[in-house]
């Protein structure tokens, strides 16, 4: 307690002596609450619209595109900040990170009361943020860009999984988990038709025969960990009491877990004086580990993408009909495609995992025998894919799940037979119309998965037989771009297994784009930046870099989204591609065979560390991605209120265009993210530019994902 009153001393003190003039306001008694909110508006508006007038039109939505965005610095930014907190001062939010509590935004009141001494238990979070904000004002705390020599001395200090001593240590561990897995094999009860020793076998010739079964897909699903304990056991007993704790707890609670030996063998179990980069694996660890608020939640979790829920015969939150469960849609041109197949399931449960309501209600699990199609999903197939043919406007077609190289072969190929026959159909259909009454052909078909991480031996040459022939047959009808979409958040997640697949899914035409989650571990200075980097060296474009959605449940996980603005100007802006690069840029997806020496082409022209192709973003409930947003308000507790406005420069439904903008309040505040990172060995002091970062505004999508060559 002492300690929170010397830090709240100290924090009122740096205040008055940074903007005596503004913090004299406050201290005026003369003025109401209401009055000092007149007042300050009165006097912000004014030094605006005369020191700060690009701040000023942005604010008054004169001038708000993405050029105007990128004339606020701190300064200005913070009176950016301070006309919204004045002009949303009192109002109230439903916060759905506490189920729906009703909190009000009252910083300046607030503020007010502590530096008049009339409020002692103040949060510390809310008035650090507060007293960052008054620096700003002033000019005292200025936003500093690191240099390039910066940032890739904060990418050196990430290992790699195709460093030579991270590729020798998990060599190591593998052979660890094979002795596990040949134990268990041999104290089998029950006997199976599959992966059982000979009775004269030696303990070698079981060895050789276990990494012989190891390439097998297959043999991870069998035996992947499903319990605390068998996941203990598999990462040598590393795991400390707290969060044994709260796995047996979540366990107990229902929330599946299941990973594979190959994905255990990832994670350095040795004592951490014995690691060459210690916390290297911090952020493979956080698919993982579950979170006590993840457990506290379970239970209560509800959607956060309200789109992704529909009743039959009604619209979306986005203003779409849909035929079945198995098609979400938020954008006229893409919808995503989810099969009745083992494509339901994953290699993995991410701890973050966005349909996490669908485990806590017992429709997802890891039964994979279960999931297998019933004699209906036949028709139910047809179904959906005459939804694709009648549609005007889609184009794109994303498969996925669950994951979609979750599908058996047999199963993934009648998926794509019938795609490609629906755009077939659809050819056919528009030789009948009118030149103005023309539906969009199909254009491009992405297949989501994880796999490459969780299990790259699912890419095998009976998988790549499929994709290729598809992508021969794709290209006949019009179909420009066949991508497979991953999802990798760490340079430690790329391993010789994972370039061997991915080598392969290029060489079989499929581009590969990717998709980071944005946790805190992936968040570490330097961290993106240089899984970048490694993603172009085995010719994967990044894609999009998410901030982690999701409400309490994924607290621990959730990077703010002032670190995401931050990640973005500060790091990934060394990447920024020229604009003479662009036009070149654009046959890369349908050329995938080519793509890495592509790649390094434009590198190396530009003299650029990588191509920072992706976009930091956020998926919000009912609008779709978005990072264009304004801090309108910050909850006593210290997180943020913030106002996102829809992606402009996308085609949305009518309905989103008439909803405008979407309100969240995070589920941390910057302290606390900033703790956070602490704990896990990063200076707070490299970060401290955060706190300025109180709007954002998405990129533009870079012209290679633009779906059609030009």
């Amino acid at each position: 307690m002492n300690t929170s009153i010397n830090r709240i001393t100290e924090l009122v003190a740096k205040m008055k002596a940074d903007n005596p003039e503004l913090i004299s306001l406050f201290l005026d008694q003369k003025l109401d609450d209401a009055a000092l909110v007149a007042s300050l508006r009165e006097e912000m508006a004014a030094t605006m619209q005369q020191r700060f007038p690009k701040a000023w039109s942005y604010y008054t939505g004169e001038g708000k595109t993405e050029q105007d965005y990128y004339t606020l610095m701190s300064t200005s930014m913070a009176y950016l900040r301070m006309m919204d907190y004045l002009d949303h001062e009192g109002d109230v939010y439903e916060d759905l990170n506490l189920h729906g509590e009703m909190v009000t935004s009252r910083p300046i009141a607030l503020l007010r009361r502590v530096l008049l001494g009339q409020e002692t238990s103040v949060h510390l979070d809310f008035l650090e943020d507060m007293a960052h904000l008054i620096g700003q004002l002033s000019g005292v705390e200025d936003r500093i860009i690191p240099s390039r020599s910066q940032v890739e001395q904060w990418m050196d200090s990430h290992p790699s999984g195709l460093d030579p001593e991270v590729i020798a240590w998990r060599t190591k561990n593998k052979e660890r988990i094979v002795e596990l897995l040949i134990k268990r094999i041999e104290d089998r009860r029950r006997k199976s038709s599959f992966y059982q020793f000979k009775d004269d076998m030696s303990h070698e010739q079981k060895r050789k025969q276990v990494l012989a079964w190891w390439k097998e897909d297959r043999f991870h699903l069998h035996f992947a960990s499903r319990s605390t304990e068998e996941l203990n056991r598999y990462l040598g007993n590393s795991m400390d009491a707290e969060t044994l704790r709260v796995m047996k707890e979540s366990e107990k609670k229902g929330i599946p877990i299941f990973a594979t030996p190959y994905f255990l063998s990832l994670i350095d179990t040795r004592p951490r004086e014995m690691q060459e980069h210690p916390g290297s694996d911090l952020a493979l660890r956080a698919y993982l580990f579950y979170s006590q608020d993840l457990l506290e939640e379970f239970g209560s979790i509800v959607a956060w993408e309200k789109e992704d829920i529909a009743k039959p015969g009604e619209p979306n939150a986005a203003g779409w009909l849909l035929p079945s469960h198995n098609i979400h849609r938020r954008y006229p041109t893409v919808a995503i495609f989810i099969p009745d197949t083992m494509g339901r399931a994953c290699g993995g449960l991410c701890s973050y995992c966005q349909r996490m309501y669908d485990f806590q209600a017992g429709r997802f699990n890891f039964e994979l025998e279960k999931l297998r199609p019933k004699r209906t999903w036949e028709e139910q197939l047809a179904i959906n894919m005459e939804y694709f043919r009648n549609d005007p406007y889609l184009w794109d077609i994303l498969i996925t799940g669950g994951d979609a190289f979750m599908s058996s072969v047999k199963s993934l190929r009648s998926i794509l037979d019938a795609v490609l026959e629906m755009a077939r159909q659809k050819l056919e259909d528009n030789k009948k119309r009118s030149q103005d009454d023309q539906y969009a052909p199909m254009r491009r078909v992405r297949l989501g998965t994880k796999l490459p991480v969780y299990l790259p031996q699912r890419v095998t040459k009976e998988l790549i037989q499929v994709l290729s022939d598809f992508k021969a047959e794709a290209q006949n009808l019009g179909i420009d771009q066949c991508v497979v979409q991953t999802h990798i958040s760490s340079a430690m997640e790329i391993t010789p297994d994972t370039r061997k697949a991915i080598k392969r899914l290029l060489d079989a035409g499929w581009a590969v784009t990717n998709q980071e989650v944005f946790t805190v571990a992936a968040s570490r200075r330097g961290h993106t930046a240089k899984l970048r980097k490694v993603l172009n060296d085995i010719g994967v474009l990044p894609y999009y870099t998410f901030t982690v959605k999701g409400f309490k449940e994924n607290r621990e996980l959730f990077a703010t989204n002032a670190r995401s603005m931050q990640e973005q100007l500060e790091e990934s802006s060394i990447g920024q591609v020229p604009q003479r690069y662009l036009a070149t840029l654009r046959p890369f997806m349908s050329e995938a065979e080519k793509m890495v020496e592509q790649i390094n082409m434009v590198r190396e022209g530009a003299e650029i560390p990588f191509l920072a192709t992706d976009r930091n973003t956020i998926n919000l409930p009912g609008v779709g991605k978005s990072n264009t947003f304004r801090t309108i308000g910050i909850t006593d507790d210290g997180r943020r209120v913030l106002e996102f406005e829809f992606d402009h420069t996308r085609p949305h439904s009518k309905v989103i265009e008439e909803m405008g903008s979407v309100v969240i309040i995070e589920s941390k505040s910057i302290a606390h993210y900033l703790r956070q990172l602490e704990k896990m060995g990063e200076d707070p002091a490299e970060y401290t530019s955060i706190w300025g970062y109180s709007a954002g505004s998405l990129a533009p999508r870079n012209p290679i994902f633009e779906g059609v060559v030009r």
